[in-house]
């Protein structure tokens, strides 16, 4: 993997547009272009941009729709544009209320009336000449959600989805997972939607708007009047980052009295359980929580059509990421293009809705090698527990002394660096953790033996800690790597729980944090010197370990450059218990690793 450096604010902003919206406004040859307005029922106004074939094969088009907060005028290339209009589709972007150059204001991420305008964006491509009445919504990250969301509408004119690199529930898969505040995120996407939807150079200076890339005018606004006067209702948006500066529970609400988790996918999974359109969703083994988003929707609704394609990709699928190689590595032949797939199965569900598959296709890092099962986790995959051993080991052997226990003084400024699985979001930059040994000197490490076989691990493994603290308040972060026999610490997956949100005990044997309470009325405070139990479910990922190499479970208390500090001030020592009373361990989802197609296909 190689690192690539952003020089400046701009070019970060820049290159955050580039990989959110795919690079570039639709200015294709061979394609005739509109904006139109579309009316919403409260009479706001959303911009839109049409783009036909230039010369029909047939009277009426089948169409794609893209709806975005980021400005519809650069969501599409003008490759990707000429790739829809030659296959007879038509394109229609929207610029969602409150951003671009549409009307009204956002009062919170995927509100109840950004909601009910997907509904009514459809009806109105329904509606027109040139359509012949089918849609399929597409677009990833906050694009991505919208066009899950346009299946919650069950419009008649949906005939099929495409979210990408998407969030199930974007509490805890990526504003708060594990309970802990992605800071960082929270703080840096808040500031951009700011700057973009505000569109302040513009609305100081008409001279100015044609500059800013995310801003295009409807049709006949030949002097920017009716975008500045739509900048000026986006004064009244919400502000991402100060609206959430107390978001820490996921029934908390907004200054305004506004519900953030109303809108998330994981609040309208009865519709999405019932859904008849197909739906093709792609996600990232270390893109956030992309690949468990994805995987918790096929588990959640498992009669709909879903097709599912999980890879190692940066945000938004630009990039490879395959933590075991550092140089660019080719799929085995056959593998997913993205692209291809994309059309493949729009013409697909055009064809024949009933017709779609429920699969999986899925990648393994390590081997490059493309897979598919209908099951999840594959049926040749089983949990296998490793216990955290004196001598920072890790062995299948059970702990059979008393007493056994490590100290660890939170080191609060371990951290995982700047191009990770988090800030990959901001924009489609790299994933590279590079070598974890030097990192993991801050952290507390259980290493396994040198492995005697290839281990596959494939699907989300957890971390069982018994575990007690000096203080009221904590976060634990543990990571998941593989130890290469020349010393480098390979980083596969990890997870994180604030230990006051760890969840009731359960009944039946697993760590209570695998089932978390995130209300605040659950929340319990730590008793220091108190041992709990604490369950850490770690993202999911597929990996080949060879033969040669150790497996390592590493343990922390923060990731200083990105998540939110627990508890805010002083020290903290955790004391993490293997006795065969109180184990602490990681349960992996393996199998000896074996070439060729996987189990449950």
């Amino acid at each position: 993997m190689r690192r690539r450096r952003i020089r400046s604010p701009y070019a970060f902003l820049l290159m955050t547009l580039a990989v959110l919206t795919s690079v570039g406004p639709v200015r294709a040859e061979g394609v005739s272009t509109s904006s139109p307005t579309i009316a919403m029922s409260d009479g706001v106004k959303l911009a839109a941009d049409v783009a036909l074939p230039a010369e029909p094969t047939q009277a009426r088009h089948p169409s794609i729709l893209v709806m975005s907060p980021y400005g519809r005028a650069s969501r599409l290339s003008a490759g990707a544009i000429r790739a829809f209009t030659s296959a007879g589709l038509a394109v229609v972007l929207v610029d969602v209320r409150g951003s671009g150059a549409s009307q009204g204001h956002a009062t919170t991420i995927f509100s109840a009336k950004e909601r009910g305008d997907i509904g009514a964006v459809l009806a109105w491509i329904a509606s027109q000449p040139w359509s012949d009445g089918r849609v399929v919504a597409t677009g990833a990250s906050y694009d991505g959600n919208l066009a899950a969301l346009a299946v919650v509408t069950h419009s008649k004119a949906l005939a099929a989805a495409v979210p990408r690199f998407i969030d199930f529930d974007t509490y805890r898969d990526l504003a708060v997972p594990g309970g802990v505040r992605n800071e960082m995120l929270l703080r840096k996407w808040g500031a951009l939607t700011d700057t973009l939807n505000l569109g302040t150079p513009c609305l100081k200076a008409a001279s100015a708007c044609a500059a800013l890339t995310n801003l295009k005018p409807v049709d006949g606004d030949t002097t920017y009047e009716s975008l500045r006067a739509a900048l000026r209702d986006h004064r009244r948006n919400w502000s991402a980052y100060r609206d959430t500066r107390g978001y820490a529970f996921e029934d908390d609400v907004l200054p305004s009295g506004a519900s953030l988790g109303d809108g998330f996918l994981s609040a309208q999974f009865a519709a999405l359980k019932t859904t008849k359109a197909p739906v093709q969703i792609w996600g990232s083994w270390f893109d956030a929580a992309t690949a468990d988003s994805a995987l918790e929707w096929y588990r959640r609704a498992p009669e709909a059509k879903i097709e599912l394609y999980l890879g190692a990709w940066t945000h938004g699928g630009g990039a490879r990421v395959d933590p075991f190689v550092h140089d660019p590595v080719e799929d085995e032949p056959g593998a997913p293009v993205p692209a291809r797939e994309f059309l493949g199965f729009v013409q697909r569900a055009l064809a024949s809705p009933s017709g779609a598959e429920r699969i999986i296709h899925y990648y393994t890092a390590g081997v490059a090698t493309w897979r598919t099962t209908r099951d999840w986790p594959p049926a040749n995959i089983r949990p296998v527990r490793w216990y955290f051993s004196g001598g920072g080991g890790l062995a299948h052997v059970a702990p059979t002394g008393a007493g056994g226990a490590d100290r660890y003084i939170v080191d609060f400024s371990a951290t995982t660096g700047k191009t990770n699985r988090w800030t990959t979001q901001l924009g489609g930059g790299p994933v590279d953790y590079g070598d974890r040994g030097g990192p993991d000197r801050k952290l507390l490490t259980y290493t396994s033996t040198p492995l005697d076989r290839d281990l596959e691990i494939t699907g989300g493994p957890v971390v069982g800690l018994r575990l007690a603290s000096t203080t009221t308040n904590g976060a634990v972060f543990s990571y998941l790597e593989a130890v290469a026999p020349d010393g480098r610490s390979i980083y596969l997956s990890e997870g994180d729980l604030r230990l006051a949100l760890r969840g009731p005990a359960r009944a039946d044997n697993r760590p209570p944090g695998v089932s978390p309470s995130f209300q605040r009325a659950d929340r319990a405070a730590l008793v220091p010197g108190a041992v709990i139990e604490a369950g850490i479910p770690l993202h999911a990922v597929s990996a080949m370990v060879p033969k040669g190499y150790r497996l390592r479970i590493a343990i922390g208390g923060a990731d200083a450059d990105t998540f939110a500090r627990y508890p805010t001030h002083g020290e903290a020592t955790y004391t993490i218990w293997r006795t065969p009373a109180a184990p602490s361990y990681v349960d992996l989802p393996q199998a000896d690793w074996r070439a060729g197609p996987a189990s449950g296909r």
